[in-house]
């Protein structure tokens, strides 16, 4: 159970501040809810029904995030080829799926990109891949800027640069 003021990560939102507890009126039903403050977000109020506080997971520290990072070359890339599965699947996990699985999922779509532009192309993806990939891209920088005191644009641009050093082509053999 979580408790008011406690910093917690709501996944498909990011880094949120626990206000309190609050009652919500849902259709004839009244609910418990937890009351975020998403802290890299301005102006806005989320209640989470105290049933889904399953997607809610503790902050991990600076150096399990680094670890994870670090790690994400080992990680298996998952791309599936039909579109409409792939964006299922791929919400599935930013919704409820493990930090590890976003970044699977963030590694997943970089390495298309990254393909993409060996092969001349255009390295954009389809518009549910990159809402997606800067949706996982976005959670894992806010958690790492809360875990390391540094700035959102600070914690990003330490994303990217692991990014581009474990998951250049180059340094895959060009596998994905």
């Amino acid at each position: 159970m979580y408790h008011t003021n406690d910093v917690i990560l709501y996944r498909g939102t990011g880094v949120c501040k626990i206000d309190g507890l609050v009652e919500k009126r849902f259709g004839d039903q009244t609910m418990e809810c937890y009351a975020l403050t998403p802290l890299y977000l301005n102006n806005l109020t989320i209640f989470v029904p105290q049933t889904l506080s399953g997607r809610m997971t503790p902050i991990r520290t600076y150096e399990e995030i680094i670890e994870s990072i670090e790690g994400i070359a080992d990680a298996e890339v998952m791309w599936i080829t039909d579109v409409n599965a792939r964006r299922k699947k791929y919400r599935e996990i930013f919704m409820d799926g493990t930090a590890e699985e976003n970044l699977r999922v963030l590694k997943t779509l970089y390495m298309v990109k990254q393909r993409r532009r060996c092969r001349g192309q255009k390295s954009t993806l389809c518009i549910s891949d990159d809402h997606l990939y800067h949706d996982c891209r976005r959670i894992t920088a806010e958690e790492l800027a809360y875990s390391s005191g540094c700035s959102f644009d600070e914690a990003l641009e330490k994303l990217d640069e692991m990014l581009n050093t474990r998951l250049s082509i180059s340094n895959t053999g060009g596998q994905s």
